[in-house]
């Protein structure tokens, strides 16, 4: 949510979990079996515990093409490079597909080595995770195609009402600042479990516009034709993968990162899903309450 945030762009009410959002019965428990052990890099592996050769990794399963469930499959180009990094690492995923909601308590407790869930990097949560970006995006809007609206600047929200995912980046950030954006004439944030439920207000002519990190907008336009999105972005922020602080996965999962990126697996997906875009990364980083530029 950009991005969801999920940007990623205060999100979840505890901690604000880009991208994301809420729980949706359909997408919620889907899990794949245990996975062998790859054989790893060895000098990436070396960086993992050795007591570790499995990770639980939670999985928002609500946002496409990032990552989610269709036909109780955990699907997503997210998902495809962490596979390609559990191979790097020498370490078995084991995905569950949950709502977002639940996945920074997730992660908190140790019910979750590792979040997959296109969490963006924001200062509550560098208060309890580390963050291994897997891309920089910004959020759009997206309105009721033939409506006859267009988003041509920040100030073209003001007066209107916009869908937010509960917990996503967008919903902290159009809060904090619309009195300073709009003045007398704010925006109303409306807040939906879901993100089929934030664009299925916009589609219906409940509310004029959604709020979401531009890769999935562009992806619900494309598949639904029923959306039209602003070329607009703003607040492009990291968001991508998510551990608790201090997690020795965290540089295990930077350095695996930084190789596919450098063999050039990390360019064959994206570019395969169609997300290919300004925010690529060339340098994988570890962003941490210490170091939060990476």
């Amino acid at each position: 949510m950009t991005g969801i945030c999920k940007i990623a762009l205060p999100l979840c009410a505890a901690l604000l979990l880009s991208a994301c959002g809420g729980t949706s019965p359909s997408t919620v428990g889907a899990a794949t079996a245990p996975a062998k052990q790859p054989a790893g890099d060895p000098a990436i592996a070396k960086l993992v515990p050795k007591d570790l050769t499995n990770a639980k990794v939670a999985v928002f399963g609500d946002w496409a093409p990032e990552e989610y469930v269709e036909s109780g499959q955990i699907k997503g180009w997210s998902v495809e490079l962490a596979k390609a990094l559990s191979a790097k690492m020498g370490v078995a995923f084991t995905y569950t597909a949950t709502g977002f909601d639940m996945i920074i308590p997730g992660l908190d407790n140790g019910r979750y080595d590792v979040a997959v869930a296109s969490l963006g990097v924001t200062s509550e949560r560098l208060e309890s995770l580390d963050f291994v970006p897997l891309q920089k995006e910004g959020t759009a809007f997206g309105w009721k195609k033939g409506s006859g609206l267009n988003i041509k600047a920040i100030q073209d929200t003001c007066g209107k009402t916009v869908a937010v995912l509960t917990g996503a980046w967008e919903y902290k950030y159009l809060t904090e600042n619309n009195a300073k954006t709009c003045g007398s004439n704010p925006m109303k944030i409306q807040q939906f479990k879901d993100q089929p439920s934030a664009e299925l207000a916009v589609t219906s002519g409940r509310v004029q516009l959604v709020a979401a990190g531009s890769g999935k907008l562009k992806y619900s336009a494309k598949q639904t034709g029923q959306l039209e999105t602003s070329d607009l972005l703003v607040n492009a922020v990291y968001n991508g993968l998510g551990v608790k602080k201090d997690s020795p996965l965290g540089p295990a999962l930077k350095a695996a990162l930084q190789a596919v990126i450098d063999d050039g697996t990390y360019a064959k997906i994206r570019s395969g899903w169609g997300v290919t875009s300004q925010g690529d990364l060339k340098t994988a980083v570890l962003i941490t309450k210490a170091n939060p530029e990476g």
